[in-house]
């Protein structure tokens, strides 16, 4: 079958393993999940994007991924083109934006950050094998049949493309990415394959099948959200949603959104500061 392209305006993020996406979203995830990543987000990633749908998780069914996590089990073989590297610290945001190509955003009423670090791009291919991510959905209590035949040997190519941060001796820190690009086969069944990713995270079928009915899974990513890690709720940034978090003991909070093909993250101590500083990005 053919493949269906989708860029940030049309998909955030695929396999937190491959990425500038990993380090995109390692400044909100540090308030929350490990093993999320390596079980839910690995058995699934072939949406994503303009908007982000929070979802809560059990403690329960944390610990539950966690141990699927480290069973070994992958939803098939993973090829690395380009290989994600670590962040190298550079002189100035003009020569960062010289190596990434495009130049960053910076918040007006910060001024110039005290650090700055580049983050490479990658790209890589996950070739799925459906007995492996059939035996992932049976070890997270989901149910198996959402996972068609058809998947089998289906490729899902992943682009990510360099990411700058920018970093605040008080603690604030924006990092910023071009949205990451994904294809897939155009014959998935997304609204399935999104009910299994919600019963993964813990929703009983009936709700989880609704739930997925009414997401639009191609422009949409969905970030489970421990409840006893953060709290979640909606806020305006310019023109744009976004999703703020807040740790539950309230010292740690961080903005996500997205706006003109670019993905942002600003972490640091208080919501409203960081909201009032993603206002004023330029």
């Amino acid at each position: 079958s053919e493949k269906r392209r989708w860029s940030f305006s049309a998909l955030f993020g695929r396999r937190y393993a491959w990425t500038t996406v990993l380090a995109v979203l390692t400044l909100v995830l540090a308030l929350s999940f490990p093993g999320v990543r390596a079980a839910a987000s690995d058995l699934l990633g072939l949406f994503r994007v303009q908007k982000f749908t929070p979802i809560s998780i059990s403690a329960e069914q944390l610990a539950l991924l966690e141990e699927v996590a480290g069973s070994g089990l992958y939803p098939g073989e993973v090829e690395f083109f380009e290989e994600p590297s670590e962040p190298v610290r550079v002189a100035s945001l003009d020569e960062a934006a010289s190596a990434a190509g495009w130049m960053p955003g910076s918040p007006d009423q910060l001024g110039q950050p005290d650090l700055v670090y580049m983050i490479g791009g990658a790209s890589g291919r996950l070739t799925v094998d459906v007995n492996n991510a059939r035996a992932l959905m049976e070890l997270a209590g989901a149910d198996q049949a959402l996972i068609p035949d058809s998947l089998d040997g289906a490729q899902v190519d992943v682009t990510v493309y360099p990411a700058i941060s920018q970093n605040w001796d008080d603690g604030v820190v924006l990092l910023q990415s071009p949205s990451p690009l994904v294809e897939y086969p155009d014959d998935v069944d997304v609204t399935a394959l999104g009910q299994a990713l919600l019963e993964v995270l813990g929703m009983e079928p009936g709700p989880a099948r609704r739930l997925s009915e009414s997401i639009e899974w191609t422009n949409t990513v969905l970030l489970p959200i421990p409840e006893s890690i953060a709290n979640f709720n909606e806020v305006q940034i310019g023109g744009s949603s976004g999703l703020a978090l807040t740790s539950i003991d309230g010292r740690n909070a961080a903005l996500l959104w997205e706006s003109d093909g670019m993905v942002y993250v600003l972490s640091g101590p208080d919501v409203a500061e960081l909201v009032s500083i993603a206002n004023s990005v330029d």
